[in-house]
């Protein structure tokens, strides 16, 4: 069997307003695949489904939930990276939303900060239910039924974790990750691979990387004067 890693390619530094009063720094870099990753398991449409949801969802969403999402590069997307050890500060809140489309929720992963909105919406002229549950202790943020089509839910998120996402009206392909912070040092690479973590203060931080196949892995890190380059590869997984 062909082992999958994932290689983590970082550069930390200060940016140019480094000599300014209160300096701050950023991390950023690419995420790349390395390897053959296995096929995603495919999901089949329960018995139980109706003709309405079946003739909807068929065309529109491959039975395939994502898996390793890459570009002809192997950039990797998808990939949740945030820094430990850094003092959570305030930041200007950022909107964020789950969205039923075409019988998925998009975006797939996504990160956000304590304290900030997550709108939920459903695109699909049928019932969706948008169910997200913490991974460490299972508990559910909310559990909301949205049947017609163009409805919107705003929630708050008060508490950090890992969600795992799913639909409860038998679209059991359905799921997305949202990983919540206590700080706003965190992002998620986007289709090239890449991240960018600014605002940081200059210090030694652990660095972290998770993706849903991959697992997590963690590398140490200095916001410092000088760019700093390192890589990070870790093992696929089975999703969770």
């Amino acid at each position: 069997m062909k082992t999958t890693r994932i290689a983590l390619s970082v550069l930390a530094l200060v940016s140019a307003g480094a000599w300014a009063e209160n300096p701050t720094g950023e991390v950023r870099g690419t995420v790349t695949l390395k390897g053959t990753p296995p096929k995603a398991p495919e999901v089949k449409f329960p018995a139980d489904l109706g003709p309405k949801d079946r003739a909807f969802c068929a065309p529109k969403s491959p039975l395939v939930p994502p898996y390793y999402v890459t570009d002809q590069a192997t950039h990797l997307k998808d990939v949740v990276i945030w820094l430990e050890g850094v003092k959570a500060t305030p930041g200007a809140s950022t909107a964020h939303s789950i969205v039923n489309s075409d019988c998925r929720f998009e975006p797939h992963v996504q990160s956000m900060t304590v304290g900030e909105e997550l709108k939920v919406v459903n695109r699909d002229p049928l019932l969706h239910n948008t169910h997200p549950v913490y991974l460490g202790d299972k508990s559910t943020l909310f559990n909301i039924a949205l049947p017609e089509q163009g409805q919107e839910v705003k929630k708050k998120v008060k508490k950090p974790g890992v969600l795992k996402v799913q639909c409860d009206a038998g679209h059991v392909w359905m799921r997305a990750f949202v990983h919540v912070f206590e700080h706003p040092f965190h992002a998620v690479t986007g289709a090239d691979g890449s991240f960018v973590i600014a605002g940081i203060p200059p210090g030694k931080y652990t660095l972290k990387a998770w993706h849903e196949a991959g697992g997590t892995q963690s590398m140490e890190v200095e916001v410092a004067a000088a760019p700093v380059q390192r890589e990070l590869s870790f093992e696929a997984k089975p999703p969770q």
